[in-house]
């Protein structure tokens, strides 16, 4: 999580993510913050960015697909591509299932304003053969 961002602005973001998921039918493992689920875990970081382990804003199971899935909310244009934030991204692409050997799908929710930034950076930062483990949700409810 980005250090500088308030819960005020994150909270309603992780709150919608979080019944998106629900909607889709996604199993809630955890979730940042003060909500009725337990913390997700810090993942496990290979060499990215800081070095230290991440924590994801909700972390889900896709029984349907029997694949685990991550949620990240960024709040602003300024967040999409700090250091912290790319660090992030390569951390969570980067997991995979012990037992099944599936690579984690990563949702990213932003304000729908960003949406069009949030696309663009993907395609130039991630690597083309991870773009399909990465979906960008826009909010209907946050503007900036």
């Amino acid at each position: 999580m980005l250090t500088t961002i308030p819960d005020e602005k994150r909270n309603p973001l992780i709150q919608e993510l979080l019944e998106y998921f629900q909607t889709v039918g996604f199993e809630i493992r955890g979730v940042r913050g003060d909500f009725a689920f337990p913390q997700p875990p810090f993942l496990h970081n290979d060499g990215y960015g800081d070095q230290r382990k991440k924590m994801p804003d909700i972390l889900a199971f896709d029984t349907l697909m029997g694949e685990f899935v991550l949620g990240l909310v960024r709040t602003s244009l300024k967040e999409l591509d700090t250091e912290e934030s790319l660090t992030e991204y390569d951390v969570f692409l980067d997991q995979k299932d012990k037992q099944s050997g599936k690579a984690y799908r990563l949702y990213i929710i932003v304000p729908s304003s960003l949406v069009s930034e949030m696309n663009s950076l993907i395609t130039h930062y991630i690597h083309r053969e991870l773009w399909h483990l990465v979906t960008v949700v826009a909010s209907r409810r946050i503007e900036i």
